[in-house]
């Protein structure tokens, strides 16, 4: 597999360096607040976003796989709190992403495919949750351009089945010269 843009390992640092601010930007006070992800609070889609990063560690480690575990959000943070959960678990898979092979092909719900492009899955909720947790919380919403971008490839092959799976929206029309972020939002079934 030929390298072409960012590694999958810089572009996981990339997004998690975005959404650690927010995470640790949020208020006890904010954990009941609703987010546009109707069904859950900013509780539940922390521990949304906790769960994910686990799945993802879980799928490169070779581990024992529990996709359901990413839907069962209506529970306490952990104890440490979001902010600390939310280091050790991508600091986790980070070490993880540096130790294997992110050729080698691995098993995942969606079917087996290299490392590389599987953890870019979690990636990309990363970049639409940073969104989705900001905004719920009055914190800054901006998803960096190339960021965005890389959500966007990412989502194009398989929203259709995203969609049809209840994980997201109708798309949301944007203009054709609107950002990425909008891009992404919209197509991503979020009102920018």
């Amino acid at each position: 597999m030929s390298q072409q843009g960012p590694s999958p390992i810089e572009v996981y640092e990339l997004a998690v360096q975005a959404l650690a601010p927010i995470m640790a930007g949020v208020t006890a006070a904010q954990l009941s607040s609703s987010t546009c992800c109707t069904e859950w609070s900013v509780q539940s889609l922390i521990n949304h976003s906790l769960a994910v990063q686990n799945f993802g560690n879980t799928v490169l480690s070779k581990g024992n796989l529990d996709p359901s575990a990413m839907g069962k959000v209506d529970h306490s943070l952990p104890s440490e709190g979001a902010s600390a959960a939310f280091k050790l678990i991508t600091d986790t898979t980070l070490a993880t992403l540096k130790s294997v092979n992110l050729e080698e092909m691995v098993e995942t719900p969606f079917g087996a495919m290299p490392g590389g492009n599987f953890i870019m899955i979690p990636i990309t909720d990363m970049i639409i949750h940073k969104w989705d947790l900001a905004n719920a919380t009055g914190q800054n919403s901006a998803i960096d351009n190339a960021l965005a971008e890389i959500g966007i490839q990412v989502l194009t092959p398989v929203l259709a089945g995203g969609r049809e799976g209840g994980a997201f929206g109708p798309e949301v029309s944007v203009r054709p010269t609107a950002s990425a972020q909008d891009r992404l939002l919209g197509f991503s079934g979020r009102t920018p």
